[in-house]
């Protein structure tokens, strides 16, 4: 079990922090004993503190593949010379009638070789290229790897003690993204759902920064709103904003704001209060009562509906 818990938390931290190495990671963990947040944090403030040496080392380090990659090629210019000092030796041995065929044969030799070599260093500079673009879309893939693991956090971090403080921006999340509304569902469920709304808080992958902090979007949005008056306002007033539409969205707005509360107020009456064990209870003896039909058991269902009936009804 223990094994399984360091692999997957290795595992976490090869994908926030992939520009790392391998005993990078695992000294930071076992410093940490095994506290992926607590590493994750140690490693980034490693990488902030030395991030011109590790920019360093990484060149230095292409630096050296490139080189060890250019000994490697295989160089063909040695073996040509060769066999024309060998041709050049074997024709100083004619007469001297022979002399203009000599040269003009070495014209030709030289010829051939000046075009093999332009032909060679064109090749070479196009594998120059091909090695820069391939080089460059390693940087950039590396680039948007480091941007996304640095969007972890970019909000704050949240926890499942922090359920009631982030409960609006978790109920309106859930209505608009997840088309799920809070109130009807269970306990566990409602759990659930919330570390699903915590995951993508700390990880910064929200669909809207009003999910993240509600009051500070409406109040930055009211300030836009203003700001946009103001300076409609300055050009003449030939665009100000209708002060009866205004009034409609501030009321519009009020009554939101008012819905939330009442909803939050409602679900912790009935959540902490003996009417939501009520509620509880009878929902059970409801199923019990379904169970009791469906296997022939009448008396059983006729007491339970007895019991289900409101007091009134009893006592006539």
């Amino acid at each position: 079990m223990a094994q399984e818990k360091e692999q997957n938390a290795l595992q976490k931290l090869a994908v926030l922090l992939p520009q790392l190495g391998f005993f990078a990671r695992l000294m930071a963990l076992q410093e940490t004993s095994w506290d992926v947040d607590r590493a994750l944090t140690l490693l980034r403030r490693f990488v902030a503190e030395n991030d011109l040496q590790l920019k360093a080392i990484h060149k230095k380090r292409k630096k050296v593949q490139r080189e060890i990659e250019k000994e490697q090629e295989p160089s063909s210019s040695g073996g040509s010379g060769s066999d024309d000092d060998d041709s050049g030796s074997g024709s100083g041995s004619g007469s001297d009638s022979e002399g203009g065929e000599r040269k003009k044969r070495r014209r030709d030799k030289d010829r051939k070789r000046s075009s093999s070599g332009k032909k060679k260093r064109s090749k070479d500079s196009d594998k120059k290229k091909k090695k820069r673009s391939k080089d460059k879309d390693r940087g950039k893939a590396t680039v948007k790897t480091l941007t996304h693991s640095e969007d972890f956090g970019k909000y704050g971090i949240i926890r499942e003690a922090d359920s009631y403080a982030k409960r609006n921006e978790f109920i309106l999340w859930a209505l608009e993204v997840k088309k799920t509304d809070v109130e009807n569902l269970g306990k566990f469920e409602e759990r659930d759902l919330f570390k699903d709304y915590m995951e993508d808080y700390n990880t910064g992958t929200l669909p809207h920064r009003k999910y993240y902090d509600l009051e500070a979007y409406e109040r930055a949005r009211a300030a836009k709103a203003a700001a946009k008056g103001a300076k409609l306002g300055d050009k003449g007033g030939r665009k100000a904003l209708n002060d009866e539409e205004a009034l409609r969205q501030q009321r519009e707005e009020e009554r939101r704001k008012l819905a939330a509360e009442r909803m939050v107020d409602a679900y912790r009456e009935i959540k902490y209060s003996d009417k939501g064990q009520d509620m509880r209870e009878q929902e059970m003896l409801r199923a019990q009562m379904a169970l009791a039909y469906k296997t022939g058991d009448v008396d059983k269902a006729h007491r339970l509906q007895s019991r289900l009936q409101p007091d009134e009804l009893k006592k006539k």
